[in-house]
C-alpha cells in the first residue's frame, strides 16, 4: 500500500525538527543522528530561533512533509527581500548565545529571489520523492506570488546534490563562502 505524503505549514511544535533540519543543512548534524552533547546548546538556541516569527529559520518559513502523521522532512524558504533583516536578527542571536560569528558569511540571497535555505529528509524516506515534493511546493508558491527567480546554495563538495537540483532546472550562477565552506549558488528563473 502506497503511503500518502502530506505537505503542511510548520507550527511552533515543529521547532525542534526545524532546528535539526538547519543543523543538517550546514553539515553540523545528520538529521537522523543522536544529538551530541557538544551540540546541545546550539540546538536549543536554534529551537528558540525557530519559534520566532522574524528569523531565517522561523517556523513561519518552513514547510513540513509528513507520512502517517510523522515528520519525515522539511524545507525552510523565504522571500530574499527579507533576508538582510532576518539575517541580522538570526546571526546576532546565534553569536550572542553561542559565540559563533557568522557576519563574514556572504549574502546568500536578496530582493527578487525566493530562497530555498535548508532542507533535510529522514534517511528512511530518501529516494521516494519527498525532497522534490517540498521543492516543487515552494517553487509553485514562488510563481504564484510573483517571484522571478528561485535560488539555493549547494556545497561544492556535493556534486550529486548539485546534479539533483540541476535535474529540477536549477543552473549555476556564482560561488559563495558561507558557514566556513564554498558553495555554488544555483537559480531557476520564471519560465525555465
Amino acid at each position: 500500500m502506497e503511503r500518502k505524503i502530506y505537505i503542511r505549514d510548520a507550527t511552533l511544535d515543529d521547532a525542534p525538527f526545524i532546528a535539526r533540519v538547519v543543523l543538517a543543512g550546514i553539515d553540523m548534524l545528520d538529521i537522523d543522528a543522536k544529538l551530541p552533547d557538544e551540540q546541545r546548546d546550539i540546538f536549543e538556541h536554534l529551537v528558540g530561533i525557530s519559534r520566532m516569527d522574524d528569523t531565517l529559520y522561523s517556523y513561519l518559513n518552513t514547510r513540513i512533509a509528513e507520512i502517517d502523521g510523522n515528520r519525515v522532512g522539511a524545507l525552510v524558504a523565504y522571500d530574499g527581500a527579507r533576508y538582510a533583516m532576518m539575517r541580522e536578527k538570526t546571526f546576532g542571536l546565534v553569536q550572542q548565545t553561542s559565540g559563533m560569528d557568522l557576519s563574514r558569511n556572504a549574502m546568500e540571497t536578496g530582493p527578487g529571489e525566493f530562497y530555498l535555505d535548508s532542507m533535510a529528509i529522514l534517511s528512511d524516506y530518501r529516494g521516494v520523492g519527498i525532497g522534490k515534493m517540498l521543492m516543487r511546493d515552494r517553487m509553485d508558491y514562488a510563481l504564484r506570488n510573483g517571484f522571478q527567480k528561485v535560488t539555493l546554495l549547494v556545497d561544492k563538495d556535493k556534486p550529486r546534490l548539485q546534479q539533483y537540483y540541476e535535474s529540477l532546472g536549477f543552473v549555476f550562477s556564482e560561488e559563495m563562502f558561507v558557514f566556513g565552506s564554498w558553495y555554488n549558488k544555483l537559480g531557476k528563473s520564471k519560465g525555465e
